[in-house]
């Protein structure tokens, strides 16, 4: 309830009407603990038969979204001030899933994905990806595929953890999606440096997107070149872009990714990014310390996979280990 609904007063509220005598701050105070105990051993907690299958295709997809940290503000309280105060910057929580798809490139949906989140460093976020992919047989796998936008520390990180486990199968593509939009800020930048419109507009479009289907980003840039040879700033811009954004060209091959099967958009990602992450820690008010941000997109990611369960078992086993163990000549003695 903590996790699902959108605050503790309210999830308090609803434990109440159920029954459940709750007050919001000892319901924080148990998800906390709780998230804490979990926490060291996330890996387990997302642990399922279906992962050490062989012939896997496997879809690694990775994004950020976006929250408000609470930092305490340091040094003396001013005269008259009831409260220090905090800072509340913006801070990125990224959030990665792993799921299965089938031969046409579809989601499997019956499956339930791995989906984890990290308020750290974006090399501690790699790290837990590291570790969730050594966990799974991948060894084995038919098809490895990473997909994600081509965000700024992404794709550096992936080849490097691509290296570290020897999945030299693994195909790394762009989404198609940001794809589209980003050669969308080109030919617009294209027209209004010809100031074409109608239908001279739309053929233009249209040849650069079929350009960008088929991989050919070079058939973009010489077209480029062409069109605005006589308008300078236009083509220093359109071909800074084309160049930064589209750089590697093996990202985009979208026609002969689509024709062996293969996943093009992480829309998988999008949308998770939306249901646990945008739904529960990014409403309008709401300011969290960052080991507190990271226990919620944890435990929601348990819960909207349906993990949660599999994860009380494995903490309580742990709890067990920790307050109850007895030595086998306990056991004999008391026997």
């Amino acid at each position: 309830m903590a996790v699902l609904c959108p605050s503790f007063e309210v999830a308090a509220n609803a434990l109440q009407g159920l029954g459940t005598q709750m007050n919001q701050h000892l319901l924080q105070t148990i998800t906390h603990r709780f998230a804490d105990l979990a926490r060291p051993i996330r890996v387990e907690c997302h642990a399922d038969e279906v992962w050490q299958k062989p012939r896997l295709n496997i879809l690694v997809c990775v994004d950020g979204g976006r929250l408000r940290e609470r930092r305490k503000k340091r040094g003396k309280r001013k005269t008259g001030q009831k409260r220090q105060g905090f800072y509340s910057d913006w801070i990125e929580p990224r959030l990665l899933s792993i799921s299965l798809f089938d031969e046409n490139g579809k989601k499997i949906k019956s499956i339930s994905p791995i989906l984890e989140g990290s308020c750290g460093s974006m090399d501690e976020f790699f790290e837990l990806l590291k570790q969730h992919l050594k966990n799974i047989n991948f060894g084995e796998a038919s098809q490895i595929v990473f997909c994600s936008d081509n965000g700024p520390g992404i794709w550096s990180r992936t080849k490097n953890l691509i290296d570290d486990l020897n999945m030299h199968q693994a195909k790394c593509i762009i989404d198609y999606t940001h794809a589209k939009q980003n050669i969308g800020t080109v030919v617009s930048t294209i027209e209004r440096a010809l100031k074409v419109a109608g239908k001279e507009a739309d053929k233009l479009s249209s040849l650069i997107k079929n350009s960008l289907w088929n991989g050919n980003i070079a058939e973009i840039v010489e077209l480029a070149k062409r069109k605005l040879s006589r308008k300078r700033k236009a083509r220093k811009t359109v071909l800074k872009k084309l160049g930064h954004y589209f750089g590697d060209h093996s990202k985009f091959q979208y026609k002969v990714f689509a024709d062996k099967g293969l996943p093009i958009g992480s829309g998988s990602i999008e949308s998770a990014i939306r249901r646990v992450i945008n739904l529960r820690v990014k409403s309008a008010g709401m300011f969290w310390k960052r080991e507190h941000a990271e226990n919620v997109i944890f435990l929601r990611s348990l819960v909207l996979t349906g993990k949660i369960r599999n994860a009380c078992r494995t903490a309580c086993n742990i709890m067990k280990r920790k307050y109850y163990y007895c030595s086998e000549e306990d056991v004999r003695m008391a026997a």
